[in-house]
């Protein structure tokens, strides 16, 4: 007979050893999972989505030109600020920035850029215009923009042959901080025949794949979440079956 004060576990008497962390790391794993898929965004965080460069009064896109083609800017239906001018001092913007950057990284606290370019239209930086009343839109975009005001040495600091810029239209609020932004990736190309010295040609925004990689993540962590439940099944039926064999 085992004597029951020597501390080791009596015959037909097992330790009670279970599989409880594994539900709860799958369970962690899958709410992270939701956060990233569907959770509100991160305070601070700017949304990004992209526009389409088109043909003046068209919605056919324009993918290339030259310093003089003048061009028009899409967004999507219903694009807007999180708040209107009049009543939340949100107020629509242009900006060019080098590729990579965020335009949250200018501040257009002024109503002008505090680094880098924008869109020219009527001969005048484009920015520090009002949305629609209550509902934020932005709206009176104009027919045609252009790139002249620009030069080679602007878009080529370094003397490069080509340069790749973000260009875009961005909501910023009150205290010029970009909220929202509708972004283009636009590659500058130095020309010797055209007469500003350069030509343009648009390449797919990195927003539009902004999304993907949350997505991406996501997923991983779900299958990990499931793993990790399957894990806690299997551990749960072996536990079971040696404490019936113990008996």
């Amino acid at each position: 007979m085992t004597d029951s004060h020597d501390g080791a576990p009596q015959p037909g008497i097992r330790p009670r050893r279970g599989p409880a962390l594994a539900p709860m790391a799958g369970l962690l794993l899958v709410a992270v999972a939701i956060a990233v898929l569907g959770g509100p965004a991160v305070a601070g965080a700017a949304t990004a989505s992209t526009e389409v460069i088109t043909q003046p009064g068209q919605v056919t896109p324009l993918n290339s030109g030259g310093s003089a083609t003048p061009y028009a800017v899409l967004l999507p239906s219903g694009a807007s600020c999180p708040g209107d001018t009049a009543h939340d001092g949100y107020h629509v913007f242009s900006y060019l920035v080098p590729q990579g950057v965020s335009p949250t990284a200018v501040s257009f606290k002024t109503g002008d850029p505090s680094k880098w370019f924008g869109y020219i239209a009527n001969g005048s930086y484009f920015g520090a215009v009002n949305t629609a009343e209550d509902t934020g839109q932005v709206v009176s975009l104009p027919a045609e923009f252009v790139w002249t005001r620009l030069t080679p040495q602007d878009l080529f600091a370094h003397g490069e042959s080509s340069a790749t810029w973000e260009g875009g239209i961005a909501c910023a609020n009150v205290h010029g901080v970009v909220t929202d932004y509708w972004n283009s990736q636009i590659v500058f190309t130095a020309s010797t025949t055209d007469p500003g010295g350069f030509t343009w040609k648009v390449v797919q925004s990195p927003a539009s794949s902004s999304g993907g990689f949350s997505t991406v993540i996501a997923v991983v962590l779900v299958g990990l979440g499931l793993g990790f439940a399957l894990l806690a099944v299997v551990l749960s039926r072996r536990h079971r079956e040696e404490a019936h064999a113990g008996l």
